[in-house]
C-alpha cells in the first residue's frame, strides 16, 4: 500500500489520543504569516496528472534548453555517471546513522574516506563526518570558536561572504549575545584590510573570510589571518573545495578551521539541495569539532575496522557538554562528493580546477574588450567574476533569455549598489562555442 487515506473518524480518534481538538494546534509555533490557507476543495488532479505536474516543475531545475552561467554557491558541474551508480546501491541508499559500528562497517568506511579526502584537499589535520551545507558549516565553525575562546563574545566576518551564509550565521548566533562585525569591502568587492586592522581586538573570538569571495575574487587574506593570530583569534576560511586544486589550501594559508560546501564535487544542482558541508581543523582543536569523527582500527583478530572515535552529539553525551545537535545523516551526499573527488583523483582535481579557471578567464578577458561592459578588477579569481553593463540589467537578462542563455546572477538582489552587475560563473561544462555565443549576444547589446 502506497499510503493510508484516513477518514474523519480516524482523524478524530488520533486527535483525542494526543489530547488536542484540531491538527492546527500542532503548528501553533509557526507564524501565521507563513501558513497557507487549508484547501477546501480537491485539486482535481488524478495520480497521472499529478506526476506530470511534478515533472514539469522538475524541469525548472534543468538548463537543457539554456546555457547556464549562474553560480553563487551552486554550480553546474559534470557529475560522473559513477556517482549515481554508487549512491543508488541499496546498502548506501537505505542506510542510516551508524549507531552500531559492528553492523555499519560499510557506512563507517565511506565516512572515514570522506574525512580523509577533505583533509587531503584542505591540508588540515582532521575532518568531521560532514555537515548539512556550507552555510551551516560556517555557523558551526563560529560556535566552535566561541566554545574555545569562551571568554570572548565578538566575531569578525568578511562583508563579501555569501549573503545566504551570513544570514544563517546571524540566525545561529542571535541567541548567544555574540557581537558580529563585518570587514567592509571596497567597490571592487575585495576586502578593506586597512579597516580590518582597526576592528580586531582581544575580545575577538574568530575571524571568518571566504576564499574565493562571493564575487569570485581571491582576496589576499594572509595578512588578515596573520593579524588575527596576533590577538589569539581563531581563523576560519570558507572555500569552494575545488579552488584548492589551483590555489593554496587552508593549511598553506595558515587557517585554523576550514569549512565549505562539497556541491562542486559530485552533487547536481537539484533545486539547491541537499548538499553537504565540510569542516576540518588543526588537531589541537579536535575536541570542539561538532558532529562526529570516524576512526580506523583493528579488531581482536587484527582485521581492519572502523569506529565512531569522537561522538560529541547531544544524544551521545550529556546535553550541556555536546558540541552540536547535528543528527541527520549526510552520508549519502558525502558519498556522492567522495565518489566525484576519487573519480578525478589527485591530478584530475588540479586539471579540473585549471580548466574552470581558464574558461572563466577567457570569457572575462573577451567581455572586457566590449565597449559598454566593465569586468571585475580583481586579478586573482576562480570560477566566477562580476560584469557591469552600461544599460538596465533587466533588459540585459531579457535579451540573453531570448537567445536561450541564463547570463548570470543579478547582484542587485543582494547588494542594491550593484544595480547593473551580473555575477557570471563559468565551469568545465562550457565549451568554446558556448562562450563565443555568450560573447556574441553581449556584443549585440551595444
Amino acid at each position: 500500500m502506497d499510503f493510508i487515506s484516513n477518514q474523519e473518524a480516524q482523524n478524530q480518534e488520533m486527535l483525542k489520543a494526543i489530547g488536542i481538538k484540531a491538527v492546527e494546534e500542532l503548528f501553533l509555533d509557526i507564524p501565521k504569516s507563513l501558513m497557507h490557507e487549508k484547501p477546501t476543495v480537491d485539486d482535481g488532479l488524478s495520480e497521472f496528472e499529478g506526476i506530470q505536474l511534478m515533472r514539469s516543475k522538475a524541469k525548472k531545475n534543468s538548463f537543457a534548453d539554456f546555457d547556464n552561467y549562474l553560480g553563487a554557491g551552486a554550480y553546474e558541474h559534470h557529475v560522473p555517471a559513477l556517482v549515481s551508480s554508487v549512491c543508488s546501491k541499496a546498502q548506501f541508499l537505505t542506510a542510516y546513522t551508524p549507531y552500531q559500528p559492528e553492523v555499519s562497517q560499510g557506512m563507517l568506511q565511506l565516512i572515514f574516506e570522506f574525512q580523509s579526502a577533505i583533509c587531503a584537499l584542505t591540508g588540515m589535520d582532521v575532518s568531521n563526518a560532514s555537515l548539512y551545507d556550507g552555510a551551516s558549516a560556517c555557523a558551526e565553525s563560529l560556535l566552535m570558536a566561541l566554545r574555545i575562546n569562551k571568554d570572548r563574545n565578538k566575531v569578525i566576518i568578511a562583508e563579501n561572504l555569501h549573503p545566504h551564509y551570513l544570514a544563517v550565521i546571524k540566525q545561529y548566533l542571535c541567541s548567544h549575545q555574540t557581537k558580529i562585525e563585518l570587514i567592509p569591502m571596497l567597490d571592487s568587492g575585495a576586502l578593506d584590510f586597512e579597516h580590518f586592522k582597526s576592528m580586531i581586538d582581544d575580545q575577538t573570538a574568530a575571524v571568518l573570510v571566504q576564499y574565493p569571495n562571493f564575487f569570485g575574487g581571491i582576496d589576499d587574506i594572509a595578512p588578515v589571518l596573520k593579524n588575527a593570530k596576533e590577538y589569539d583569534a581563531l581563523t576560519i576560511v570558507v572555500a569552494n573545495p575545488m579552488v584548492y586544486g589551483l590555489y593554496k589550501n587552508a593549511k598553506e594559508i595558515d587557517a585554523d578551521i576550514a569549512v565549505g560546501d562539497c556541491q562542486p564535487f559530485g552533487i547536481a544542482l537539484q533545486f539547491g539541495g541537499p548538499y553537504v558541508g565540510y569542516m576540518a581543523c588543526k588537531e589541537e582543536l579536535v575536541r570542539q569539532l561538532p558532529g562526529r569523527i570516524v576512526g580506523e582500527t583493528v579488531d581482536t583478530i587484527g582485521k581492519r575496522g572502523f569506529v565512531l572515535t569522537l561522538q560529541a552529539r547531544e544524544q551521545h553525551i550529556r546535553r550541556e557538554k555536546a558540541t552540536s545537535n547535528i543528527c541527520t545523516n549526510q552520508a549519502l551526499a558525502a558519498l556522492a562528493s567522495l565518489t566525484g573527488i576519487l573519480w578525478y583523483g589527485k591530478e584530475g582535481v588540479k586539471k579540473l580546477a585549471l580548466t574552470n579557471y581558464q574558461r572563466a578567464a577567457y570569457l572575462k578577458t573577451e567581455l572586457a574588450k566590449i565597449l559598454g561592459i566593465n569586468v571585475s578588477s580583481q586579478e586573482d579569481f576562480f570560477n566566477e567574476f562580476v560584469v557591469q553593463f552600461d544599460r538596465s540589467i533587466d533588459e540585459v537578462i531579457h535579451i540573453f533569455h531570448e537567445h536561450k542563455i541564463e547570463p548570470g546572477l543579478p547582484l542587485k538582489t543582494y547588494f542594491p549598489k550593484f544595480d547593473r552587475h551580473l555575477l557570471v560563473a563559468v565551469t568545465e561544462t562550457k565549451s568554446l562555442d558556448n562562450l563565443n555565443r555568450y560573447l556574441e549576444v553581449a556584443r549585440s547589446l551595444f
